[in-house]
């Protein structure tokens, strides 16, 4: 047998291997409406995640601000003598706060290679990013929600049945027996409120103040979705069900109240209206004893950017810079209310985007120096701006390449909090804390996997790996709208430190980069009872797979 034969047949046996689901989500009759609960849950008590222990576990610390109040030790002109007499009580655990732009550039902030030159300054980012730790290799999901799924959940897409972003009245959305970052970090004791865009089911079970949030102000839908009745041709007659059009709120275990509508006119301050809620939720829960997490979910820069009146024209870029300047300027506002209430010390922020530009809308989109946007995994749509700050405890000014993943938001957030994570499920998400507070320099994290399409989980390939320098290709698309790739036969191999564009395909003299994503997939992903062995024979690994009969 030659050579050729030989690898194509190593080729098409270690293709088998994908034909097995990472996690099947097949539909259950008992769940209609949401999507699917995925098999490694239904195997499982699906109430086995929810904790009936409030008390969390605090780390430790030393030092004088280890005080009983959840301002700085100094704060509000106290003194020193004030502070040491006080009882002494365990260091209290961080607010967190997420804030997550839409579909914005890796290049589109200041610090990243954009603003100024991109014409949209982005002055506010910048500083931030001085004052804490900004990450050049951050990777989303393919899609906003995907990557939300991903955030909350720890947990791959493929898993939770969230692969493709969901359509309005749809009927569906996440399931309630998944454990979210907010249900995880309530049972510890935080408040919780999400301000702005959701994009995870619109159906009562699925909507934020039903998964965890105490409660919920914003949209449940991408801006697009709400100028659909001032488009030419619209039929209210073929929707697809009863999408919710408008701005909404809701406490935990409400309904959903329409407070105004989204159209054309009003969308241009959806964010103005949430980072006013956000702060002023800041500005509540100052005093409290109980930490808080707050997850504000910018609208924008998503298209499309109906100028906010007081930022139309900010920008020499059109409706998208300014957008892109609009939420500079609301980010500077968030950080300004944590010093203000004097918990900035005492609050771990987070600023990224659930995805790269939308180029298929150009010229209302961002930027990225990499090849794809929106949809693709190619580095364009997944690798997304990134920063943490923490004053005292994230070091200013620091710049790292190390490899992490929305993913990791959830199990590192949940642990700082003192947060239970599930134990009777697979979670994807790895404790990046140790990283992120300077006690390690790298990353506890080597790679990171990608699974899109819309096939169902049995049928779904792997469609990209980043592994150290290297990104591996199975299958992906340049744009949201673009053609298939398709290598399912080789993976295409990219060096993204020598080729960022992922333009030269190095597969052919770097078959252990291959052999190295197909062996994390089946140790990482494939359920262990279907390997029988792995047999290296000379220098090509064969993988030897038994499909059992259904």
């Amino acid at each position: 047998m030659n050579y050729s034969m030989k690898r194509t047949i190593c080729i098409l046996a270690i293709g088998c291997t994908f034909i097995i689901s990472v996690a099947s989500c097949s539909p259950d009759s008992s769940n209609t409406g949401l999507s699917p609960i995925p098999l490694d849950l239904k195997l499982r008590d699906s109430t086995a995640h929810e904790t009936k222990d409030n008390q969390a576990v605090t780390p430790e610390k030393t030092g004088i601000d280890v005080v009983t109040n959840r301002k700085n030790a100094l704060s509000k002109n106290s003194g020193l003598q004030q502070v040491v007499h006080e009882d002494v009580a365990p260091a209290p655990r961080p607010n967190i706060v997420i804030m997550l732009a839409d579909n914005m550039g890796y290049m589109d902030p200041g610090c990243y290679g954009g603003g100024d030159v991109l014409g949209a300054p982005t002055p506010r980012t910048d500083q931030m990013a001085i004052e804490g730790l900004r990450l050049t290799s951050f990777y989303s999901e393919t899609q906003c929600t995907p990557t939300r799924a991903a955030m909350l959940t720890g947990r791959l897409p493929i898993r939770t049945g969230m692969d493709l972003a969901t359509p309005p009245g749809i009927g569906a959305g996440l399931s309630p027996n998944e454990a979210t970052l907010p249900e995880v970090l309530s049972n510890a004791g935080y408040r919780t409120a999400i301000f702005g865009k959701w994009h995870l089911g619109d159906i009562n079970e699925s909507e934020p103040q039903n998964m965890g949030f105490d409660e919920f102000f914003g949209q449940l839908y991408h801006l697009n979705a709400y100028t659909q009745e001032d488009r030419i041709g619209y039929d209210p007659n073929w929707e697809l069900g009863n999408p919710i059009y408008g701005l909404v709120e809701a406490r935990k275990g409400e309904s959903l109240r329409v407070v105004a509508p989204l159209n054309l006119t009003s969308l241009g301050l959806i964010d103005e209206q949430s980072v006013d809620r956000a702060i002023a939720y800041i500005k509540n829960q100052a005093n409290s004893t109980e930490p808080f997490f707050i997850y504000l979910a910018f609208a924008r820069p998503h298209f499309p950017n109906v100028q906010n009146p007081k930022w139309a024209g900010k920008s020499s870029k059109g409706p998208y810079g300014d957008a892109i300047m609009e939420t500079d300027y609301h980010i500077g506002q968030v950080l300004d209310a944590l010093r203000e209430t004097g918990i900035d010390n005492n609050t771990i922020v987070v600023f990224t985007s659930d995805n790269g530009p939308t180029y298929d809308q150009w010229p209302d989109s961002g930027y990225s120096p990499f090849r794809g946007g929106i949809g693709a995994a190619y580095e364009g749509g997944v690798r997304v701006p990134c920063i943490f700050r923490w004053p005292g405890k994230i070091g200013a000014g620091r710049i790292s390449n190390e490899i992490m993943c929305t993913l990791d938001l959830f199990s590192t957030f949940a642990l700082l909090g003192g947060g239970k994570i599930p134990a009777d499920r697979p979670i994807d998400g790895i404790d990046q804390s140790d990283f992120l507070l300077g006690k390690q320099n790298n990353s506890n994290r080597e790679w990171v996997v990608w699974y899109t399409g819309t096939d169902s989980a049995a049928k779904t390939l792997p469609t990209a790996i980043r592994w150290h320098q290297f990104k591996i290709h199975f299958k992906t698309y340049d744009t949201f709208q673009g053609s298939e790739n398709d290598y399912s036969q080789i993976p295409a191999v990219y060096n993204i430190e020598m080729d960022p564009g992922e333009q030269h395909n190095i597969a052919g003299e770097h078959d252990f980069v291959i052999n190295a994503a197909i062996k994390m997939v089946i140790i990482n992903y494939l359920p262990l009872t279907y390997i029988l062995s792995i047999n290296q024979i000379g220098f090509y690994p064969y993988y030897c797979i038994s499909i059992p009969s259904p």
